[in-house]
């Protein structure tokens, strides 16, 4: 698995696109066990902005995650397998 593109919703001081990136593959790995979830599929409070954003990813033949936070998408992510 490798991560292609991370588009990020909240201030890199906050959060790295390293960080986002580490965090997605220890959750593929199994071994994540922080305050983020990692979804395969969007969620139903999904925005524009993140549903424009997964598009984009799929049309260029990339799978697409979404990093949460309380709930909240504060990251996609573009892979390949």
């Amino acid at each position: 698995m490798k991560v292609l593109d991370v588009f990020s919703w909240l201030p890199a001081k906050e959060i790295s696109i390293d960080e986002l990136e580490q965090i997605f593959i220890e959750h593929l790995n199994g071994t994540y066990e922080g305050e983020y979830k990692v979804l395969l599929e969007m969620p139903d409070n999904a925005d524009k902005n993140i549903l424009n954003s997964r598009a984009t990813l799929i049309e260029e033949g990339k799978g697409a995650a979404c990093i949460l936070k309380g709930g909240n998408v504060i990251a996609v992510v573009g892979y390949k397998e």
